[in-house]
């Protein structure tokens, strides 16, 4: 199956396992378990008026009431800074504009610079490109005499000052109305010029506001930033902490990304988490000089998320393909750890498991530097994985969980991107209409995310970590039927299914979720912004900001407890088979020592409760061992039931479920059995 992405480009070399649809049981409404409670406190307050008897109804009738419900948890990507990205992020918007050029060609970028960006000679600029220029006046200023002109572009220069106490230049120009660019030259300088600032309409010559005032609104809505694209991190070559962005740079739209003291004045500014994706050649230095400047700057009351480069798994990004050749030359140097000391002889699969371990080294940084006490809350390490294969992210978190421990100890949660797409075959027909994608391939798309996201919230909980998304949303690229999917984006019915997509991800247990993206343009190489203009909401902006004010969705997601599990529909597995059993129904078979079949729960109702497996053999060597979120509750003998289509429970084991998700999970300690059910029972209570 291809794996499909942002951008027009797609990855198609990771083998994509079958979906199985699954049923989940609901659970007794908490209403209704709310009232039986009321009930009987009434009758036993009638029957009893003692101040004991107020007491024991008070504490009941606490474990009753529902915890206050929380609100999504929504964050959102930025775009990178470039001279024609649609965010318009800075008030300056020399901060986005191109390496200086020559005066008559500013695009072409040959222009000598000194050591921090700026012009040592006549220069010109692209500060806006292919981008919806917003009309009015501009201020100009900067250190230096020169004279001013437009280039390309339609407007006019006037009010140039010059104060020679403080060497500043200052001009205005006036942008009219459907300008789409923004070039400047600067000639008959004296050695260049320094400090340009391009003060869009609004703003006066002295402000000290960074971001726009509609920039500040367009993530208003959102928890958290995630800073891929700022940073520039699928292109980034940086390695040493020295080459980073910095904020005395001419521009910020180099290939090295935006500096990361602009995102922390914009956290501390709007009170927003941090999520940041450290470069896949950085150093530990760098990882390490971060993690400095992230606790002496950052808010105290921020958090900061953080990640090991991007889509390490995506062929179509450079960082893969440097990691895949690491690991290659790390086990040829005598690594045993990727290849599971030579049982492993997948080289792709080395890659992958070693993204999970620079996730731990850098985890480990970032402990040294903030302390254990930061550690998952503070500081929240962050695997990122391939939503579309939960193999992938499966092998890497046991890959963590059996060369350095408990995963939760290095990372706070194990992160997807799951968008609401199309796929290759319908994203590349020509007769799609907005119609059709509401009708049915949305519905599709959104149903297609549920059962992935069943699959890692398994993982995430069998774990104890949290299921993130670093991405997501509508993603309705292919430059086929572009008309129809724009407006698909711009149409009414895509709040309806924004919600039915969003109501999917945390109704199975997801908890943040990261949009892609703040803004951008709508075209054949998606809508992934929510908006193309960021003085213009959509209908994405207007649903966004209502969402995050309601309850969020209930988690429904997994096996309602108490329960019998059909041992054969397992939420995963290593293993087995099926097979039809005498009396009609179906059983497991085929079961070797080793394989494991995990089971997604879901309790509402805390407390003790016993776990019984029903299997079958004529043998007397069958031995089950039941886990509960990787933790052993210990082995039990499959009894010899004479038959292997003769059906026997095994001894219960006892164990304390507190509410919520939960996964047990059966591994086949010595195998010699078939197995049909597993029945999780509450406790029954001992006789007085």
């Amino acid at each position: 199956m291809t794996v499909y992405r942002r951008g027009g480009r797609f990855c198609s070399n990771i083998l994509v396992r079958g979906s199985d649809r699954r049923m989940w049981k609901r659970f007794v409404p908490a209403a209704a378990l709310l009232r039986s409670t009321i009930i009987s406190c009434e009758e036993f307050m009638r029957a009893s008026k003692t101040i004991l008897a107020v007491a024991v109804c008070a504490a009941v009738f606490a474990v009753a009431v529902p915890a206050r419900a929380e609100k999504p948890a929504l964050g959102i990507n930025l775009e990178h800074v470039l001279d024609y990205a649609r965010s318009m992020m800075f008030v300056d918007a020399m901060k986005a504009a191109r390496p200086f050029g020559t005066p008559d060609a500013p695009w072409d970028e040959k222009a000598k610079l000194d050591a921090n960006g700026w012009p040592t000679e006549d220069a010109g600029v692209v500060v806006m490109a292919d981008v919806p220029v917003w009309p009015g006046v501009y201020t100009v200023t900067f250190t230096g005499r020169a004279d001013v002109a437009l280039v390309n572009t339609p407007g006019k220069v006037e009010n140039t000052g010059y104060n020679r106490d403080t060497n500043t230049t200052t001009v205005t120009i006036t942008i009219g109305d459907n300008v789409d660019r923004l070039f400047l030259s600067f000639k008959n300088t004296t050695g260049g010029i320094k400090n340009v600032r391009v003060l869009r309409p609004g703003y006066a010559a002295d402000t000290k506001e960074l971001f726009t005032k509609e920039f500040l609104e367009l993530i208003k809505p959102f928890s958290t930033i995630r800073l891929m694209d700022y940073l520039a991190t699928n292109n980034s070559t940086v390695k040493e902490w020295a080459e980073r962005s910095k904020p005395t740079d001419a521009n910020q739209s180099s290939d090295r990304g935006a500096c990361f003291e602009y995102a922390i004045a914009l956290a501390n500014q709007t009170g927003k988490d941090l999520w940041v994706n450290v470069p896949d050649r950085a150093s530990d230095d760098y990882v390490r000089e971060l993690a400095k400047l992230l606790k002496s700057q950052l808010a105290a009351d921020c958090v900061v998320y953080v990640e090991y480069s991007n889509e390490v798994w995506n062929t179509m990004f450079k960082a893969f393909h440097r990691n895949h050749e690491a690991a290659k030359a790390e086990v040829t140097a005598g690594d045993k750890t990727l290849t599971d000391n030579g049982a492993d002889s997948n080289a792709y699969y080395w890659g992958y498991k070693r993204v999970a371990r620079k996730t731990v080294e850098i985890s480990k940084i970032f402990r040294e530097v903030y302390g254990d006490a930061a550690m998952n809350t503070r500081v929240r390490p962050v695997l990122a994985t391939q939503a579309a294969n939960p193999f992938l992210g499966r092998l890497q978190i046991d890959y963590i969980n059996k060369h350095h421990g408990a995963p939760s100890k290095y990372i706070y949660g194990i992160a997807t991107a799951p968008y609401m797409g199309l796929g290759d075959k319908v994203s590349n027909r020509e007769d799609l209409t907005v119609d059709d994608l509401f009708a049915s391939h949305l519905p599709g798309a959104i149903a297609w995310v549920k059962d992935r996201n069943v699959d890692y919230a398994a993982i995430a909980k069998y774990y104890g970590v949290k299921l993130l998304a670093y991405e997501g949303g509508p993603g309705l690229e292919g430059e086929a039927s572009v008309q129809a999917k724009v407006a698909a984006n711009r149409d009414p019915r895509m709040a309806d299914a924004m919600k039915s997509y969003f109501d999917a991800w945390y109704s199975t247990g997801g908890e943040l979720f990261m949009y892609f993206n703040a803004a951008g343009p709508f075209g054949k190489y998606g809508q992934w912004g929510l908006t193309d203009d960021v003085r213009k909401p959509t209908v994405k902006n207007k649903f966004v900001a209502s969402y995050v004010t309601v309850d969020r969705p209930p988690v429904t997601a997994g096996a309602s407890v108490p329960a019998v599990l059909m041992a054969y529909e397992p939420t995963a597995k290593d293993g087995g088979g099926v097979e039809k059993s005498g009396d009609g129904g179906k059983n497991l078979a085929y079961i070797r020592t080793g394989n494991w079949f995990d089971y997604l729960l879901n309790v509402k109702t805390p407390g003790k409760y016993v776990v019984t497996v029903e299997s079958a053999t004529n043998s007397d060597v069958g031995e089950f061992e039941l886990l509960l979120n990787n933790n052993s509750l210990g082995k039990v003998a499959a009894p010899n039931t004479g038959n292997w289509q003769k059906w026997g429970s095994t001894k219960p084991i006892e164990v304390e479920l507190a509410a919520g998700q939960h996964v047990l999970r059966m591994k086949i300690a010595k195998a010699a059995m078939n197995v049909r059910s597993v029945t999780i029972a509450a406790k029954a209570a001992a006789k007085e």
